[in-house]
This record gives structure tokens, C-alpha cells and sequence, in this order.
């Protein structure tokens, strides 16, 4: 087990780093250090510190407080976190972590892939708040555990089941939190995207999306984002070139006909559409599909 001296930090806590493969550090989410903390209010972590200095500190951390309350600032935000919430913060920025009162919490720095985006993400569907309970929270605390405790015992975990567990934490801080507005009785997305798929091809605002399930535009393009993660706007583009990459294919018709076919009021907004979304002209698509 790895112990820490950190003021503030009880003997019963411990603190792991992991130094990943080269085969990891390029395809991989990996950790590069790690603890289950069990904190006094003497616990005052500060970024001016030499360990905060080190790569293995500077880059994406997951901050769980399981008891107790935890002050913690990043750069310009600052927030309480308090039993059951998360904190996603970005260690390359300036930071501080201040135990208020004796407190256990579990903590991971990770990199990898698109870590960096996935916390851009994460925090945006919060309103960019630095601390949330997220959508189970208990989940969250579950594979956090089981993170930390695979360096209890080294070689029990593979690399690539880190990885799995690391991307199925970010998940379910997305996924989970779309699904938790759904009222299964009058689930008000579902009638939405069949209300899109029904009227694909017409006009279609996002005032009349919102009137067929009676609610108000900013609510709905609010739940949609967090249902489907796609706003109305987008999710209708998107089918649109879905339906249209099938009419190249399997059609005669000139790309032109297919625009109208397919809801566009022009030729040419919908190439501009089509390229933007698949980075090819219809044209292209056509001839080279993939």
C-alpha cells in the first residue's frame, strides 16, 4: 500500500502512482496517481507545492467526497464539495484542495484520449459548475473504488480493464445524467424524436417541436441536449444526411432532388451541410462511400 506523510492525511489513507505502458500512454485512459483519503481540517493542499509541480499532478482529476466537506478551488471557480458529489478539476490550472472538517474522500489524476474533452463536456451540462452530485452517485463511488483498489494488489487489473472502468466513469456522467429527467410515464423526448422522424422532411422549428409535447423551446432544447446530447437542431441535421447518404447510394437522383428530398430549401446549403458533417461532398460520398 502506498502512504502518504501529507499534513492532514491519516495513517489510514493511502496514495498509489501509476507510471502506464507506452502501448497505454498513446491508446489508453490511464491514472497517474490515485488515493482514498481519510483528512483533519489541517489538510491543505496547495498547488505552490513541489509534488503539484509534477507531470503526474498536472492534468485531469476526479474528486469524490464521500464524508465530511471539502473546499476546493481551480482557477476562477471555487466550491464546496460535499458527501456524494464530484468535482472535476483541471490540475494544470492553479488549485487548492482544503479539508473543513475531518473528511474521507477518493481522488484520481487522468489522462489519455479526449480526457480533457470529456471534462470540457461533463462541466458544460452542469452549467460549468466546479462540484455536482452526479446522476448515480453511487456508481460513481463504486468504480472509483474499484480504481484505487486495483493498485492494492499490482497486475490484478490489466491496463486496458483501467481504461474500460475509466471510460465507463466519464460515461456515466453523461449518460446517466441525461437519463435521470425521464418520467417513464410521459418520457417528452421520446415523443419528440418521434414527432422529428415523423416530419423529417418538412419545415420544422424548434418552436414547433416544443409545442407538440406543450413545452416551452428552452426547456426542450435544454432536456433534449441531455437526453440525446445533440440539440434539436443538430439531431434533425444529422438524420437529414443519414437519410440522404441512402439516397446516393441506392438512387439515380442528382444531388440536387436529393436536397429537396431530404428537407433542404437548396442545393447548395445542403452541400455545405452535408461536407461540414461528414468532411466530403455528396458527390464524393457517392463515389467513395464510407
Amino acid at each position: 500500500m502506498g502512504k502518504t506523510n501529507e499534513p492532514g492525511v491519516l495513517l489510514e489513507s493511502d496514495r498509489f502512482f501509476n507510471t502506464p505502458s507506452t502501448i497505454a500512454g498513446k491508446l489508453f485512459y490511464y491514472i497517474t496517481r490515485c488515493g482514498h483519503y481519510f483528512c483533519t481540517s489541517d489538510y491543505d493542499f496547495r498547488d505552490d507545492c513541489d509534488i503539484a509541480q509534477l507531470p503526474s499532478h498536472r492534468n485531469s482529476t476526479v474528486y469524490y467526497v464521500i464524508s465530511g466537506s471539502v473546499y476546493i478551488e481551480n482557477a476562477n471557480d471555487c466550491a464546496t464539495v460535499l458527501p456524494g458529489q464530484v468535482a472535476l478539476i483541471d490540475c494544470a490550472l492553479p488549485h487548492r484542495f482544503h479539508a473543513m472538517e475531518k473528511s474521507e474522500t477518493l481522488w484520481m489524476h487522468i489522462e489519455g484520449c479526449n480526457t480533457k474533452e470529456y471534462f470540457g463536456f461533463i462541466r458544460s451540462m452542469y452549467a460549468d459548475r466546479l462540484a455536482f452530485t452526479p446522476p448515480s452517485s453511487l456508481n460513481t463511488k463504486t468504480t472509483m473504488l474499484q480504481l484505487i483498489n486495483g493498485f492494492r494488489l499490482p497486475g490484478h487489473m490489466s491496463e486496458g480493464e483501467q481504461s474500460q472502468l475509466i471510460h465507463r466513469l466519464l460515461c456515466e456522467l453523461i449518460v446517466l445524467r441525461q437519463e435521470q429527467h425521464i418520467d417513464n410515464r410521459d418520457d417528452s423526448i421520446s415523443q419528440v424524436v418521434d414527432f422529428i422522424t415523423e416530419h423529417l422532411f418538412e419545415d420544422l422549428s424548434v418552436n414547433d417541436i416544443a409545442r407538440s409535447v406543450n413545452l416551452s423551446p428552452s426547456h426542450l432544447s435544454r432536456l433534449f441536449k441531455m437526453r440525446t446530447g445533440f440539440s434539436p437542431h443538430e439531431f434533425i441535421t444529422l438524420r437529414r444526411i443519414d437519410a440522404a447518404k441512402e439516397l446516393l447510394l441506392t438512387t439515380p437522383l442528382s444531388v440536387k432532388q436529393i436536397a429537396f428530398r431530404v428537407g433542404y430549401h437548396s442545393e447548395s446549403n445542403f452541400i455545405t451541410s452535408f461536407s461540414g458533417k461528414t468532411g466530403m461532398t455528396p458527390a464524393v460520398f457517392r463515389k467513395n462511400p464510407i
